[in-house]
């Protein structure tokens, strides 16, 4: 019987050893080839700075909205003291080497400098900064309907006539 036991004995451990080993998960099948992965692009400054901004930080007593269209157009609503606001429309580009972004008005009037752009990481806030003067803080936000509803759209500058901020 002795014999037997040691049979039962070494069953046992070899069940014991074998019942400890890590199960083997089954190779994972490979499924279609997805083909090559798209280049990463990084969009430009002038891709990321377009959309629409309020201005939270200016020297100008003043409330403004800037919308820079991909198109390189702009709408620059623009409300000093009581009132309605102005709006000034013209064109934009951007200087992607220096990041200096300058405009000129619909009426042939360039804007009153360029303007240095910096973007913050989470790309929702704009600081521009110009040749002299403060520099302007916009955040990213929608032009509210109301601002674009009961706007007057300046065609030509007149003077005396309130000035834009750029």
């Amino acid at each position: 019987m002795t014999e037997m036991k040691k049979i039962i004995y070494i069953a046992a451990l070899l069940l014991s050893v074998l019942s400890c080993k890590e199960p083997v998960d089954p190779q994972p099948q490979p499924g279609p080839d997805p083909g090559p992965t798209p280049p990463v692009v990084e969009k430009t400054l002038a891709e990321k700075i377009a959309g629409e901004w309020h201005c939270v930080v200016s020297d100008i007593d003043a409330d403004i909205y800037l919308g820079l269209v991909s198109d390189n157009t702009f709408e620059l609503y623009q409300k000093v003291g009581e009132g309605a606001y102005r709006l000034y429309r013209g064109t934009w580009s951007l200087d992607e080497k220096t990041a200096v972004l300058t405009g000129k008005y619909n009426d042939g009037e360039a804007w009153g400098t360029g303007y240095g752009v910096v973007l913050s990481e989470d790309e929702n806030t704009m600081t521009l900064a110009p040749s002299e003067g403060e520099d302007q803080v916009y955040r990213k936000e929608s032009i509210p309907a109301d601002v674009k509803d009961g706007c007057v759209t300046v065609v030509k500058s007149e003077p005396g006539s309130d000035r834009p901020v750029l």
